[in-house]
This record gives C-alpha cells, sequence and structure tokens, in this order.
C-alpha cells in the first residue's frame, strides 16, 4: 500500500487546463461515493481555483488517480502537467500545501479551509480510514503551528488589501463607513471587493458614463452615480478609491481643505490608484487627510512579500521536520508497531 498525490496546479499548468479539471465542491461527495467501489482504500480530492490533487492509499494509487482523472475529464495526454509526490514526499507537500506554502499568493489562509473541507468530504462519505484521519487532521495543526509561529502570513499583497488594512488602521471597524468609488474599471472593481469583504456600510460607484457604474454597482451591490453626483456627496463618506483618468485632478487641495470645513474635519482617507494621479498630492498635508498613491501602496506590498519570502525558510524547515515525524509514525503503523505521535498535536488515532 502506498501513499500517493497526484494533481496539477498554477506551478505546472495554464489556467484553461486547470479550469477543466476542477471538482465543483457541491459535487466531490457524490464522486467519491460513486468511485468507493471501485477507487483505492483511501481516496481524498482537494480542488481549488490554482490546484486540483488526489490523495490516495492503495496498492497501484499512481495509476489509479492518473487513469481516473483523464477518465472522469475526458483530457488526454496530461502527464506533462501532472506532478506526483509518494510516500514521505506526499505528507510534505500537503503540509506545506495547508500551510500556504504551495500558494500562489505566499502564506494565504483560505488554502487551510479548502483542505478541511476536502477532508470533511471524504470522512463523511466513509473514504478515509485510520491513516488519512490522522494524516488530514496532522496537516489542518501543522497549518495553524507555521502561521502561529512564523510570519508567512503577515501583511496583504496585493495593493487592495493594503488599502482595506490602512483603512481599518484609521476608521477601526468599518461596517460603520461609507465608501464612494470614482471609476468603473478592472482596478477599481479588484480593491473595491476588499473593501466590500468589510461589510461597508453603504458603497457608492461614480463614472463619467453612468452605464458602467451601473454595471460595477450591480456586481458590488452600490449604488451607481455620475462623476459630478459623487463629487456632491464627498461631504458624507468616510473613504474614497479613485480610479479614473484624465489631465486635470477631480479633486485640487483646494477643493478638499473645503471639503475639510464641510466635514467639520471629520478624517477622509482617500486611496488613488489612478495614472495619472486623479487626487492632488498636495492634499495629503491637509488634517484629518489620509491620501495614498499606488506607489505608496505597492511599497507596502512589496515590504510585506519581502518579509514573508524571509520567513519561507523557516516555515519550510517546520513543515519537513513535522512530515519526517508523521511519516515515521506511518512506517511504524504498516509493520504493526505504531508509535505515538506527539500528544501537542491535539489529534487522536
Amino acid at each position: 500500500m502506498n501513499l500517493t498525490v497526484i494533481g496539477i496546479s498554477h506551478k505546472t499548468a495554464p489556467i484553461h487546463l486547470r479550469e477543466k479539471l476542477s471538482f465543483p465542491l457541491g459535487e466531490i461527495e457524490e464522486i467519491l461515493k460513486n468511485e468507493k467501489e471501485v477507487s483505492p482504500r483511501e481516496l481524498a480530492i482537494l480542488s481549488t481555483c490554482n490546484r486540483t490533487e488526489i490523495y490516495s492509499y492503495a496498492s497501484h494509487a499512481e495509476m489509479w488517480a492518473e487513469q481516473f482523472l483523464a477518465n472522469h475529464f475526458g483530457e488526454k495526454d496530461l502527464a506533462p502537467f501532472l506532478y506526483i509526490k509518494r510516500e514521505k514526499e506526499a505528507v510534505e507537500h500537503l503540509f506545506k500545501v495547508a500551510s500556504g506554502l504551495d500558494s500562489l499568493v505566499l502564506g494565504e489562509t483560505e488554502i487551510l479551509k479548502q483542505v478541511k473541507d476536502a477532508y470533511t468530504s471524504a470522512h463523511k462519505v466513509g473514504s478515509t480510514g485510520k491513516l488519512f484521519n490522522v494524516l488530514f487532521q496532522r496537516a489542518l495543526y501543522v497549518g495553524k503551528f507555521i502561521r502561529t509561529y512564523t510570519s508567512i502570513g503577515e501583511g496583504p499583497l496585493s495593493v487592495g488589501g493594503v488599502a482595506v488594512c490602512l483603512a481599518e488602521k484609521i476608521f477601526g471597524d468599518l461596517h460603520h463607513s461609507t465608501v464612494l468609488i470614482f471609476g468603473a474599471g478592472k482596478m477599481a472593481s479588484v480593491s473595491s471587493k476588499y473593501l466590500l469583504s468589510k461589510k461597508v456600510k453603504r458603497l457608492y460607484v461614480a463614472n463619467r458614463t453612468l452605464e458602467t457604474a451601473q454595471l460595477l454597482a450591480k456586481e458590488l451591490n452600490a449604488c451607481a452615480l455620475t462623476l459630478e453626483e459623487g463629487i456632491n456627496l464627498l461631504s458624507q463618506v468616510d473613504i474614497v478609491l479613485s480610479s479614473v483618468s484624465g489631465t486635470q485632478y477631480l479633486l485640487t487641495k483646494e477643493r478638499i481643505q473645503k471639503l475639510m470645513g464641510d466635514r467639520h474635519n471629520r478624517s477622509l482617507f482617500i486611496i488613488d490608484i489612478s495614472v495619472p494621479r486623479s487626487m492632488d498630492p498636495a492634499a495629503h498635508g491637509v488634517d484629518n487627510v489620509y491620501l495614498y498613491n499606488i506607489d505608496d501602496l505597492e511599497g507596502i506590498v512589496q515590504e510585506n512579500s519581502n518579509r514573508r519570502s524571509q520567513e519561507l525558510s523557516k516555515a519550510n524547515k517546520i513543515a519537513e521536520e513535522k512530515s519526517d515525524e508523521f511519516f515515521s509514525w506511518v512506517q511504524s503503523l504498516k509493520e504493526g508497531e505504531e508509535k505515538s505521535l506527539k500528544h501537542s498535536t491535539g489529534i487522536s488515532k
């Protein structure tokens, strides 16, 4: 019996292939049920936007998994895009995946829940046994352990994420904040979704073309405005995200100063991701105005990225040590002389 993982990820396959080889979460349980009679002794499927992986424990796990993917998706010649990891290497891979060390965004946390969901689905339909029950619980423990004892997940790695963090530092909880977005292009859409994830009180989208504003507003469950309507609303908002092009500043320092008088100097946070800039940079000197342009935000993103990279070797070392320890237990299980895993893992055999 061998433990094997076979799969594709953002490191090995283009997006058009990853899209084809993706299992909807709601269908995984049914697929596992159907495979129980012919599948390996233990089986789990991890499928996210950046990876599809088949974890199996059987006598011919590798051959079965590759054939299963080809048959299920009707795709031939998958071999050049697949990676195969066996035994201890498979354990170490899962531990690194759960820790965000194999993610597109280093240290991201969403993968931990996705690993948990993959295990829960497999366990629910009875396609896990003693080995997988301990393996996946252990992977979740290692993922949390690495995030606790390293800084691998600290600091957002996107302009939108940084903007939200800065806004939270100024306003605290954003649930009571009103946000106005100038522009309705891709950058505005991506950044505004980070703000939306914080469940802000109210969201407005203002654009030169009202119809375009309405399209983005519908996606964000926001209110669409013309550009002039948005400018007239400035005294009522807390956060402004600007992504509009033009040869002149949308808001000058003088206009912002007058605006702050109308606001009774209530704090105003402005994120200007326009290129060229749409907000007068001199406005940063106005009391209670917090103005950041795209260079400011990208500088913070790079800083966070460098910090995470410095923690990578430490995180990898922990994952390797934990996989050594776990695979020693696997070997003892196969030999019928089961060792104990450290009690600190919180895992019962």
